[in-house]
């Protein structure tokens, strides 16, 4: 067998950066995302969506003001970014309201916005689907806040990493940057996190306070392999993205408005599937994602009963938006084409297995 990788970064069994397939996987992965969300600039930041939201908070926040939308735990994120870093300037937080049927709702629009008009953020953070309450913030809640931030002079920052196939198109919308991952939004494997961008995004880009999550950087090794010209900031994980790109590949060849329509089909059905059951939704009505399922646990062994019925789902997390000690969930994510393409026989295998886990 004949050797050919003699670089000091890797070998014979992984590919290269430099390679021309990686290459060219990595041109079609930010071709693809620049279609999806309609939008200018794309690139990748190794690592997990986590890194991918540090990447964007250092490059953005840094020395500012910033307003965090928290649903969740993984809006919460954004202050533990912001806490650990001492990066932005001041922080303000608008947190989810429980109504009275135990159901959760994005703060009030009319809330928010006042409040963008008078602490006038550089920055605001909101997830589009929280994963630790399946929280969903509509389009025209999204589109009014993105008004209103760049009304202000801000960047509106929009956490996709679970809205599955629900693609924001960042024109409509005014969002400035869009973080998504390929575990979730594109049913590939986790190796960093996808972050697109506004022409006035790019223009504010500057030297970033982290090295290794430098978004600048990450987007001239993007546009240069556009080129067909090897770059190098830190070394990728070459193979996931050439892997995931044929899955994104796919969803492509779907149709992105197929994908979405299925997404939407999904959550109802699957949604139905826990209601009748008696599973309430921690989303309330009108702020249901059709991507991530989170629904109250009578039983503290909920995720163990669906275990030894056949399905892995998630354990619930904390809100940290003032909820009582006893709150108790479990999450299901509704996520990738292999469950798209077959809706009845998904719904089919999770109501078999609720049934399961009720009878003990």
């Amino acid at each position: 067998m004949r050797h050919h990788e003699f670089s000091v970064v890797y070998t014979d069994r992984a590919l290269h950066h430099a390679a021309p397939e990686f290459m060219a996987a990595l041109s079609d992965t930010v071709d693809i995302l620049r279609s999806a969300y309609s939008a200018p600039h794309a690139t990748v930041v190794p690592g997990t969506g986590t890194a991918g939201m540090e990447s964007v908070a250092r490059q953005f926040a840094t020395g500012r003001r910033v307003l965090i939308l928290q649903n969740g735990l993984f809006s919460y994120r954004w202050r533990q970014i912001l806490d650990a870093s001492g990066a932005a300037a001041e922080y303000r937080v608008l947190c989810a309201r429980q109504g009275d049927d135990r159901g959760w709702s994005p703060a009030p629009l009319d809330e928010v916005l006042a409040e963008i008009e008078a602490f006038a953020p550089d920055v605001v953070c909101a997830a589009q689907v929280e994963t630790s309450a399946g929280i969903l913030l509509p389009p025209e809640y999204i589109a009014a806040v993105g008004a209103a931030t760049r009304a202000a002079g801000g960047l509106f920052v929009l956490d996709a990493i679970a809205a599955g196939c629900l693609w924001t198109d960042l024109g409509a919308t005014d969002v400035d940057v869009l973080i998504s991952a390929p575990q979730k939004t594109w049913g590939g494997s986790p190796c960093g996190a996808f972050v697109v961008m506004s022409d006035r995004a790019r223009a504010r880009l500057a030297p970033s306070t982290t090295f290794s999550g430098d978004l600048s950087a990450w987007l001239r090794v993007s546009e240069n392999a556009e080129k067909g010209v090897a770059d190098y900031h830190a070394t990728m994980p070459t193979d996931t993205i050439a892997r995931n790109v044929a899955v994104m590949q796919e969803v492509r060849a779907e149709g992105f408005t197929r994908c979405t329509d299925l997404q939407g089909e999904l959550g109802r059905k699957a949604r139905a599937a826990l209601e009748q059951r008696g599973f309430a939704s921690v989303a309330a009505d009108g702020a249901q994602a059709p991507s991530v399922v989170v629904s109250y646990a009578e039983a503290a062994d909920m995720v163990a009963r669906l275990d030894a019925a056949g399905i892995r789902v998630s354990a619930g997390v904390p809100l940290h938006c003032g909820e009582g000690a006893d709150f108790r969930t479990f999450r299901i994510g509704l996520f990738g084409l292999t469950k798209l393409r077959d809706i009845d026989g998904t719904v089919a295998d999770l109501s078999a297995a609720l049934d399961a886990a009720a009878a003990g």
